[in-house]
């Protein structure tokens, strides 16, 4: 058996399409009225070696800048800037999602991952719960081995 179907470090630097929800209800979104064009966000996977680079990166800007702070000092919002800094570089690109009249592009994820913010409840459907969801499974970006 080949094993490297199994790469999912491989895998997960191809962007898998993220099929939004809205964040209050949980009801995927579209563009359109017939439910044709669905909005989506390109992810890259957790595991990708470039992900993790710009993860670490993060990290240890924030370890560079001293403010690591005390979990129990921390606000959602502060938890929510955190993750968003992660997120920020897994968002490749977006299909069917506007920013006032203009499309939006790989340089607007942060405004994206901003629009709303997590609220620490179970069923948070914030947008960057949501990209960070999809980016953790595995089963978006390994390929099709065998169930056996």
């Amino acid at each position: 058996m080949d094993f490297t179907q199994f790469d999912s470090r491989a895998g997960a630097e191809t962007a898998g399409r993220l099929h939004l929800k809205h964040p209050a209800t949980g009801i995927p979104l579209y563009a359109d009225e017939a439910h044709e064009q669905p909005c989506i966000v390109l992810v890259k996977g957790t595991e990708a070696r470039s992900a993790q680079a710009a993860m670490r990166a993060a990290r240890q800007a924030k370890l560079a800048s001293g403010k690591t702070g005390e979990v129990a000092d921390s606000t959602l919002e502060d938890l929510h800037a955190d993750l968003v800094k992660s997120a920020v570089p897994l968002v490749s690109g977006f299909e069917n999602i506007l920013r006032g009249k203009d499309p939006a592009t790989a340089a607007d994820a942060e405004w994206f991952l901003n629009l709303n913010i997590l609220n620490g409840q179970k069923d948070d459907f914030s947008f960057v719960v949501q990209v960070f969801e999809f980016a953790s499974s595995r089963a978006n970006y390994l390929g099709n081995g065998s169930k056996r």
